[in-house]
Formats: C-alpha cells, structure tokens, sequence
C-alpha cells in the first residue's frame, strides 16, 4: 500500500519560506544537480545521497492537509489540441521524466484559470484566456517532485487554431510534439487518469 505524505513528515512549526527537505534523511539543506543526459536530481548536504525528488513546503502555493493529514497539492493543467486533434506535450526533464501536458501548481488566492493560463505562458509562450474546464478533482497516486503523492486538479481544454511552434521552458523540458490520443509515448500518471475518463474523452 502506497504511503502518503503527512503531516508528521514535516516539522512541528511549519516553514514560513519555501523549504526544501531532503526526502531520505529529513534534513534541510539539499541542492539541484544536473546530469550527464540533462536530467535532474538532488543532492542531501546532511546525509549525502542523492534523490530525484524531495520534500518541500512552499507557503506561497495552494495546498492542504485532508482528514487524514494528508498533504494535498492543488494543480493546474491544459490539455491544447489541434486542429487534427492532436495533443501538445512535452517530456519532463525532473521527477516523474515523463511526457506531460502543460502545467504546474496554483498560488494561495490565484483563480484556478487563471493559474493554468500563467503556467501555459510560462511553460510554451502559448498566450490564451480560452479554456473550457474539463476536469476538477482529486487524483491520488500522482507522484510530484515535491514529495507529495495526492493533487487536486484543475484540467482545462484549450482548441488551438494555428499550427504554433511552442517554446517550451528549458528548466521543465527539452523535447516536444503533438500526438494523436491513440498513438502515445510514456506519459505522467494524472495525464493516464484523465485521457481514462469517459467524460473528459468525450470532450477531445
């Protein structure tokens, strides 16, 4: 059974700036390396080894503790299409490394779409208020590179008339492409869970 990240993971009077725990022993004080094939990891000051994700707590983003104390990150996604239904993604070069559709975590107060229209400008330079929600819910078992393991997305769709070239932020990816729904590469887990879904299939 999948352990969630909880309350007792972290320390008795929260951080009040972004932290970053190392996620093996608990200390604070790790930093970002970047390997040979341009992918990410972290290295723990206090015990020495190396993770590929971490523990972290960033007063600034929208996130909770449930009933259970389980730490529950809120996120946003959009799923763009083209005109030959395709979908845009690009591939992670941090935890999980795979295939993804832009997106990223809300801030404390920031409007749901208007957080995922700011990630799709940060993420590919696509600049657009036309997003038709499509999904809002909690998917357990979508693993971030934060530690935590339960997020509460916000999904939208956005159709997209040009043939645009993205340019996708080098500190999240380094390939992309469009792809038909029935032809595609290793892609994250909430992105499996929502192209599983009846309704949003529908809507693609």
């Amino acid at each position: 059974m999948q352990r969630f990240t909880k309350r007792s993971d972290f320390p008795e009077h929260l951080p009040t700036d972004k932290t970053f725990f190392c996620s093996l022993c608990g200390a604070n004080g790790i930093q970002k390396i970047i390997r040979a094939d341009g992918t990410a990891t972290h290295h723990c000051n206090g015990c020495g080894g190396d993770a590929e994700r971490f523990l972290g707590w960033d007063p600034g983003m929208a996130q909770f503790f449930n009933e259970a104390s389980e730490l529950v990150h809120e996120s946003v996604g959009v799923i763009v299409q083209n005109q030959q239904h395709e979908i845009l993604l690009f591939k992670r070069i941090k935890y999980p490394f795979l295939w993804t559709i832009p997106a990223g975590h809300r801030d404390i107060g920031e409007d749901p779409r208007h957080a995922a229209s700011r990630e799709l400008e940060e993420e590919t330079t696509i600049v657009t208020n036309e997003l038709q929600e499509i999904f809002t819910g909690e998917i357990r078992g979508d693993s971030c590179i934060g530690g935590v393991d339960i997020h509460f997305w916000y999904t939208y769709l956005y159709h997209i008339q040009d043939n645009v070239t993205p340019v996708i932020e080098a500190e999240e990816g380094a390939q992309w492409g469009w792809f038909p729904l029935d032809d595609m590469p290793e892609i994250v887990m909430p992105l499996k869970y929502l192209l599983s879904h009846s309704e949003v299939r529908k809507m693609l």
